[in-house]
């Protein structure tokens, strides 16, 4: 068998996953603390936006509302230049947020000549800075589609999340199902049930009840142990 013919498909989540953390739910929370008007509007309509994010009918309403109460006025120049230096304190050698053990896994699958794709609900640019940090510039990644304008809510669109990350996987070329998926997560069920080999990373007790559920007991259960904050 040649070199092409053993070529597989490989996915890896980022956040929890590759990095510890929610990138941009922690960006979003740093351009709210380095602005007092939009933090205090955040503040004042917590009551609102804070339980809709656990409601899937109006999750995205609330993600929308929060990215525009924390970017408003940022031209795309700007917003860029925001995400390229808060993933190099996120992600980079002085923050410890990578996971060695995941990034040292995922140059095993290239260097094999697998085909590695990094998926993840966080939007462009953002997720594409923080792979260049830990130092994945050169992997394909596949990301939300996060349109915004400088002052408009950002437009009404399906995030790399659950189905949504099997949709972004398909338009971007990747074929399903996949060899090897990735996740600390029980939201990308979608993902791994649509790989010949699952692997589970430091998930939750919550998640790993739920996966075992779904994947089977013997689903292969990786510890990576990476900070999760």
């Amino acid at each position: 068998m040649s070199a092409v013919d053993r070529r597989e498909t490989v996915v890896f989540d980022l956040d929890g996953t590759l990095v510890a953390g929610d990138s941009f739910g922690a960006f979003l929370r740093s351009l709210l603390v380095g602005h007092p008007l939009r933090l205090t509007a955040a503040l004042l309509t917590a009551p609102v936006w804070l339980p809709a994010l656990g409601l899937r009918p109006v999750r995205l309403s609330a993600e929308r509302w929060l990215v525009w109460l924390a970017a408003v006025g940022l031209d795309a120049e700007a917003f860029a230049a925001a995400a390229r230096s808060f993933a190099g304190e996120h992600a980079g050698t002085a923050g410890g947020r990578a996971a060695l053990a995941g990034v040292a896994r995922l140059r095993e699958h290239l260097d094999r000549g697998d085909r590695v794709v990094v998926a993840t609900a966080c939007p462009v640019p953002l997720a594409v800075e923080v792979c260049r940090v830990v130092g994945l510039g050169d992997v394909q990644v596949v990301a939300s589609d996060l349109r915004r304008t400088r002052w408009g809510l950002p437009a009404r669109t399906v995030p790399a999340r659950g189905e949504g990350k099997l949709q972004a996987l398909r338009a971007a070329g990747v074929p399903l199902p996949v060899d090897h998926a990735y996740s600390d997560s029980a939201s990308d069920l979608p993902l791994l049930r649509a790989a010949r080999v699952p692997h589970v990373v430091d998930p939750t007790p919550r998640d790993l009840a739920r996966l075992r559920r779904e994947l089977g007991a013997d689903v292969d259960l990786l510890r990576w142990a990476h900070p999760r904050a």
